[in-house]
């Protein structure tokens, strides 16, 4: 209870708000657990009706057991018995809620009071191995006015109690914060951190918690909240002059670092520190920090900041679980800590399924591109993922913020996931572009090399080595791009393809450079450098072209990527010619020996170019006619 926490880090003043407070929430528990029964015995008398889940409800009042949500719907009659899946837990937890909700009352007349409970708690049904009597169920939750007195009864009783007790305690509410014993100087302050917690408490959309009780106590200011339900998981906040100091508590280090992360910019003197543990043997971390404001406004903005953050301490834990099959743990740590900073929250994810959101997104439109133990980051990679969970934090918020259907906001995750998919090829085909305006520089490079200087052959020769070092490294990055999606394997072996033309227009550029070359041969070697020069021009066309088609292909756009790759086949018959011409005139006309051989060394690489763009022209061809257009 945050009764005991409250205990175990000093605050005793805040005893009584936060006795109240968790006997009101036990309330809520109490009349989840009666429904909850109710609609079992319903279900089990009469099993042709749909029974509900109840899961909203449950969750609203924080009961954090998901197994309880099929309870109502397998209740099954057994002779005279109910069988109800979970009815001894259900009954353990009226029973421990009872004496939750008792207990502020209890201090003030238990005379009253006491006697009642311990009968009625020892008179509660029996559930042996889950199996109810009807009429001891609905005995117990009775209402009606005379007879026997009930379970139901107390509860109704108690409320009552409580909510005298709240009004007499509570001497004031301000903005939501349950207020008693300020001064006047302390009104402004409470106000102000309301005003954070109140602008983004609506992130938790229905989950309990932030309730805010503020008081006097000792010269200074005390301010609670109780942000979630875990027991352990309390902020108490203390004003004295310009000083704030803040205590806060949790059974999780990792969301407790997070809380200290998003204070950094406030330039909080943190303490080191320290666990201890409930007297339920639960362990908890206690971190205290301390700020010095500059002025009175500069300390109401801290505390506005400060009451704006809690919302996002809520399912921190449960939200960073839920990530684990999408994203490494600090890209999961860099996302909760985005949608806390945007505003954005993550509880609009949680409501809407968390993990399952998106895996139903996944076996949508991801196909053969993810197989089991697949992560959503090994398939899209870090990065994208990273921007495609953003998106879904915020459609998810905003989505719900605005009264958009589940149905809805679940299609635009679909949507953009598939967009997602589909930008790998996208990007696999601007690799192979920017392959491809390389390997139009080395063509370049090569055809211009033949009426250079001399001199310049050694920079030309580095450069054709930088432009193939460049192009070596577009191919391992479309390997590693396969290595995520092997469904798209066509891209590589296409590069590698593609690539052998980069290394033998290499090569050429780097034989051109050891000699002078003259006489008539010469005139033939252009003729070939030329054609792949144009070759590598019609290369990157037909790269773009294919960019742009999808299965609802635009006519035009079609027929000018045909007529890049016919050009690419009749330019290589056309090389082919060129460099059986290029190999008589050299023999013919050569001036010696070396000569000779590099004419037909230089031309041989030249062929062996347009032979390769050629090959990978085919491979594009194979790919957009068969998997993209008729695919």
């Amino acid at each position: 209870m945050k009764t005991q926490i409250l205990a175990a880090i000093g605050e005793s003043e805040l005893q009584p708000a936060a006795r109240l407070n968790a006997a009101l929430a036990a309330n809520d528990r109490l009349k989840y657990a009666f429904s909850l029964l109710q609609m079992a015995l319903t279900h089990a008398e009469h099993p042709e009706q749909t029974a509900p889940t109840m899961k909203r409800e449950r969750i609203a009042c924080g009961v954090d057991d998901p197994d309880l949500d099929g309870a109502a719907a397998g209740g099954r009659m057994v002779g005279k018995a109910c069988s109800v899946p979970g009815a001894a837990r259900i009954l353990q937890r009226i029973a421990d809620d009872m004496r939750v909700m008792a207990a502020p009352v209890l201090a003030g007349k238990p005379d009253e009071f006491a006697g009642r409970l311990d009968s009625l708690l020892a008179a509660l049904p029996k559930a042996e191995n889950d199996s109810l009597d009807p009429a001891a169920v609905s005995a117990m939750m009775q209402v009606g006015q005379g007879g026997a007195d009930s379970l139901h009864r107390l509860v109704m009783d108690l409320h009552k109690q409580l909510n005298a007790m709240q009004a007499a305690l509570a001497e004031e509410t301000l903005d939501g914060a349950a207020a008693y014993n300020l001064a006047d100087a302390d009104r402004p302050l409470v106000l102000a951190f309301m005003a954070g917690v109140n602008r983004t408490a609506k992130l938790k959309f229905n989950h309990p918690g932030l309730a805010a009780t503020a008081t006097r106590a000792g010269g200074r200011l005390v301010i609670q909240n109780d942000i979630g339900t875990t027991d352990a998981h309390v902020i108490v906040i203390h004003v004295e002059g310009l000083t704030v100091s803040v205590a806060y508590t949790d059974v999780h280090a990792e969301r407790l670092a997070f809380f200290q992360d998003m204070l950094k910019s406030q330039k909080v003197i943190w303490e080191k520190e320290r666990t201890d543990v409930l007297g339920a043997g639960t362990a908890f971390y206690l971190a205290t920090g301390r700020i010095e404001a500059a002025s009175e406004e500069a300390c109401r903005d801290y505390l506005t900041f400060l009451g704006s953050r809690l919302v996002f301490l809520i399912d921190w834990n449960r939200a960073r679980k839920q990530l684990r099959g999408f994203l490494r743990g600090a890209d999961r740590l860099v996302l909760l800590r985005w949608a806390a900073d945007a505003e954005i929250g993550h509880r609009g994810f949680l409501e809407l399924g968390g993990a399952r959101l998106v895996n139903q997104a996944i076996e949508a439109v991801a196909g053969s591109a993810m197989h089991f133990g697949d992560r959503l980051c090994d398939v899209l990679g870090d990065a994208p993922t990273l921007d495609f969970l953003r998106f879904v934090f915020r459609t998810a918020t905003e989505g719900l913020l605005s009264g958009q259907s589940g149905a809805l906001i679940h299609d635009r995750v679909k949507v953009t996931l598939a967009a997602h998919f589909s930008n790998e090829e996208r990007q696999l085909l601007r690799i192979g572009a920017d392959h491809a305006g390389i390997i139009f520089e080395l063509a370049s490079l090569a055809r211009d090399a033949l009426q250079a200087d001399p001199d310049g052959a050694g920079k030309r020769a580095r450069r054709a080595r930088g432009f193939e070092h460049d192009a070596d490294g577009l191919v391992v990055g479309a390997r590693e791009a396969v290595a995520r999606r092997p469904d798209y394997a066509v891209f590589l072996r296409l590069l590698q393809t593609a690539d052998d033309a980069a290394d033998e227009l290499e090569d050429a550029v780097s034989l051109i450079g050891l000699d002078a070359l003259q006489g008539k041969p010469l005139e033939a070697l252009q003729i070939l450098a030329d054609l792949l020069v144009e070759a590598a021009q019609e290369w990157i066309k037909a790269l773009g072209h294919a960019s742009q088609i999808g299965r609802a292909a635009d006519d035009a756009e079609t027929e000018d990527f045909l007529t890049a790759i016919d050009r690419l086949g009749a330019l290589e018959h056309q090389a082919d010619d060129a460099q059986r011409a290029l190999t008589a005139s050299a023999v013919q006309h050569a001036r010696d020996f070396r000569q000779l051989h590099l004419f037909s060394a230089i031309g041989d690489r030249l062929e062996e170019a347009a032979d390769a763009l050629k090959h990978a022209s085919l491979i594009l061809h194979e790919h957009v006619l068969g998997d993209v257009i008729y695919g």
